[in-house]
């Protein structure tokens, strides 16, 4: 489990404010990418994307027209993208579904569901300076 804290900072150009969370699952041989799974989810215990029952996304979000799931976290709105599951790049952003607005300071718990495979795990967020 990796933990990332979504939090606003005070540096020489400003305050800034966390925008975006995104990260990708690299899972290098091809027979793997079943068995190695994304899991994340609150602080609070709301799993965003995984592949439980209880997850608000389990499948890919690009369908016709779209390529965000919104889903409602905590009170908060968030557009969601998420490559699915069982590729071998799995990728996902998270950002509020209102352009005005910012993550919340928030703990976030990645889980990387897999046993002895191997993988990478890299993740960003993105700041954007408050006006």
């Amino acid at each position: 489990t990796i933990p990332i804290f979504t939090q606003e900072k005070v540096t020489d150009a400003g305050t800034i404010a966390p925008r975006v969370l995104s990260g990708s699952l690299i899972t290098p041989s091809r027979s793997d990418e079943s068995k190695v799974n994304l899991k994340i989810s609150t602080v609070t215990g709301t799993c965003i994307i995984g592949p439980d029952a209880n997850c608000l996304v389990r499948e890919s979000t690009r369908k016709q027209g779209q390529i965000y799931d919104v889903v409602e976290v905590d009170g908060i709105s968030l557009n969601v993208r998420y490559s699915g599951p069982d590729v071998r790049l799995e990728k996902f952003s998270i950002l509020p579904e209102s352009s005005t607005s910012y993550l919340p300071d928030a703990n976030w718990n990645i889980q990387v569901i897999k046993d002895d495979q191997v993988s990478r795990f890299y993740y960003k967020i993105t700041y954007k300076i408050l006006e």
